[in-house]
């Protein structure tokens, strides 16, 4: 049965590499979306802004239009103060020549004041135009290099999928069943025991079951939580360091 629980070992280990694999490349396209919305924001308040500009150059040709009226109505006006040949005619040319005058200087006024304000908006317009630039470019970079690493985790995600599958082919049926059914129900399905305590809910273990797990004669499962489970020290044992460490400490004596 020691095989068998090797067996399962290394399929749990190769489930749980699988499901990281499969996690990240679910949710790695997803890191770039608040710099896509950054840039989809800055990009709509940009067009907002040249479609403002834009009707504000409409506005500002057809008051020059308006004011090339003016004057030529102000030079017809001229022309019949000029041609005026008594004080009524005078006067009433006089009146309508500087009404074209005022409304001119007004109108010129005004496009004056909204054409330095256009030009201030043109300014700050290509600025952020610069900055959207710079976002596109950094999403664009980094949607090349996302792309790289989500091939690179693909990759692995296949390579993973056969080693899970050549582990799953190691594994006697009746155990694989049980193996499964305990995985979709509680997540991993094989446990170690630690000191006597299973390690998947942290009960204790009846120390009959603890000694029959010693044995390794047969797999068994823990009475509470349902996994199988087997002593971590006999399947996982400590490392050479760990009991290399007090001959060091003897020898530093």
């Amino acid at each position: 049965m020691r095989d068998q629980l090797v067996f399962l070992l290394q399929l749990q280990q190769s489930d749980v590499k699988v499901r990281e694999l499969e996690t990240a490349a679910t949710q790695l396209p997803a890191k770039l979306d608040p710099l896509r919305r950054d840039l989809a924001k800055l990009q709509t308040m940009l067009d907002a802004e040249r479609a403002k500009l834009a009707e504000t150059d409409a506005w500002r040709k057809t008051q020059q239009e308006l004011i090339d009226r003016e004057r030529e109505l102000l030079k017809a006006a001229q022309a019949k103060l000029q041609a005026s040949k008594n004080s009524k005619e005078f006067g009433a040319a006089s009146r309508e020549v500087e009404n074209k005058r005022k409304s001119i200087t007004d109108r010129e006024a005004e496009l004056k004041k909204v054409s330095e304000v256009s030009a201030t908006s043109t300014v700050q317009l290509q600025s952020r135009d610069k900055d959207v630039e710079g976002v596109r470019t950094e999403l664009t970079s980094s949607e090349d290099a996302q792309s790289e690493q989500l091939g690179a985790i693909r990759a692995a995600l296949a390579e993973a999928i056969t080693t899970r599958d050549a582990a799953r082919a190691q594994v006697d049926k009746q155990w694989l069943k049980i193996y499964d059914t305990l995985a979709a129900k509680r997540g991993y399905a094989v446990a170690p025991v630690v000191k006597g305590v299973c390690q998947g809910c942290h009960m204790a273990l009846p120390p009959q079951l603890n000694n029959i797990l010693a044995r390794m004669e047969s797999i068994e499962t823990c009475p509470r939580c349902g996994r199988l489970v087997y002593r971590k020290e006999l399947l996982e044992p400590a490392a050479p360091a760990a009991a290399a460490a007090p001959a060091a400490e003897e020898s530093k004596a």
